[in-house]
């Protein structure tokens, strides 16, 4: 499958997932990250006809700099999108602020779209490390394994209590996260990308054969 085609397949699901949990609530909280296989999405659903007065997208995972940085997911996610409603992470502020401001909106992500790292990372849990934290909301770190080293993220706990996950893996580099993550004998401390089995509706997309 062609990542074009997929990143259409991710959008088409997250917009039916929007449509019907604002049968049944009166707002969605959708949770991002970035990278440019979740941009691609981002793409697809500008396309639709999507009620975006009612959802409020939170960051999954974001670099402590400031929001006007290329390093930034806010930043990628509003040049894309051009939305309003894109809570940022200020990290001048700090994550108890952050979740407070989610807890405001129900305290959880309805759906969190992910996109898997070359190591098996998703967000900005990493294997044997931020993973392993146990806090409610989210995790700050100032160690991460890839660049920027600044960071905070989604806790193991909180992305485990979403209500819909699509995780992606694109491209061959991630072909060795890929098999961790379809080996049963690896435990999600070793690929925190498997995280996203435990929740009940969960898609997973990849351009590898």
């Amino acid at each position: 499958m062609s990542g074009q085609t997929i990143e259409k397949d991710a959008a088409k699901i997250i917009t039916d997932s929007i449509s019907s949990l604002l049968n049944e609530q009166p707002r969605v909280v959708f949770g991002i990250v970035g990278g440019r296989s979740v941009a691609a999405v981002f793409k697809n659903l500008k396309e639709k006809d999507i009620p975006w007065s009612k959802i409020h997208i939170f960051m999954i995972d974001e670099r402590m700099v400031p929001l006007d940085s290329p390093d930034s997911n806010y930043k990628q996610a509003k040049e894309v999108l051009g939305l309003e409603n894109i809570h940022p992470f200020r990290f001048e502020k700090g994550i108890s602020a952050y979740e407070e401001e989610l807890k405001r909106y129900g305290g959880g992500f309805d759906i969190a779209l992910l996109s898997a790292g070359e190591d098996g990372h998703v967000a900005g849990l990493f294997p044997n490390q931020s993973v392993l934290d146990d806090s409610e909301y989210f995790v700050e770190f100032h160690d991460s394994p890839k660049p920027p080293l600044d960071r905070m993220s989604a806790s193991r706990k909180l992305l485990q209590r979403s209500k819909i996950a699509l995780l992606m893996f694109m491209g061959e580099g991630k072909r060795v996260a890929f098999e961790k993550f379809n080996d049963p004998a690896v435990d999600y401390k070793n690929c925190p990308a498997k995280l996203v089995q435990s929740i009940s509706q969960s898609f997973v997309f990849t351009d590898l054969k």
